[in-house]
């Protein structure tokens, strides 16, 4: 009985990771629905609403990681940034306030709770969309160059 407690425990923990790193695709989930259900209030019927979202959502995810891979402005790039984070922080704020409202009615609690996961997901959408992580340089300390810069490598680690 506690193995299924504590393997409840961490299904229930890889879930709630897996929701809050799924809300940095809020914006292209919104277009697709939002798209859907225009071409059903259009009468295209269901099949060419559900292929329309879909097309609807790719592009605009691919849409937004092209102009942030291609500009190079800072502040464009913080913009489109900023279209993507801003529904992920909606999404955040509401997944965290719907679980915590499981567990209590004191709304300021739920209501820092869910800033907190407004942030968290604003900052893990903005991370994802620029596609910034931790900086994985390899020093020239461990690792000699591959290519034909050899000398110029080592000319300069010796200084």
């Amino acid at each position: 009985m506690t193995f299924l407690l504590i393997l409840g425990a961490v299904a229930g923990l890889y879930m709630l990771a897996l929701l809050f790193r799924l809300a940095s695709y809020a914006l292209p989930v919104y277009a697709g629905i939002g798209c859907a259900f225009l071409l059903l209030r259009h009468d295209f019927g269901h099949l060419a609403a559900i292929i329309g979202g879909l097309t609807a959502g790719i592009a605009t995810l691919l849409l937004g990681q092209c102009l942030i891979a291609f500009i190079r402005s800072p502040l464009l790039r913080a913009g489109i940034a900023l279209l993507f984070a801003v529904p992920a922080a909606i999404a955040g704020f509401q997944a965290a306030h719907a679980l915590g409202s499981l567990a209590t009615d004191n709304s300021t609690l739920l209501a820092v709770l869910g800033s907190i996961a407004a942030l968290a997901t604003s900052i893990s959408a903005w991370r994802s969309v620029t596609m910034t992580g931790p900086d994985m340089r390899v020093t020239p300390n461990f690792a000699a160059p591959v290519s034909g810069h050899a000398q110029a490598a080592r000319s300069t680690s010796n200084e």
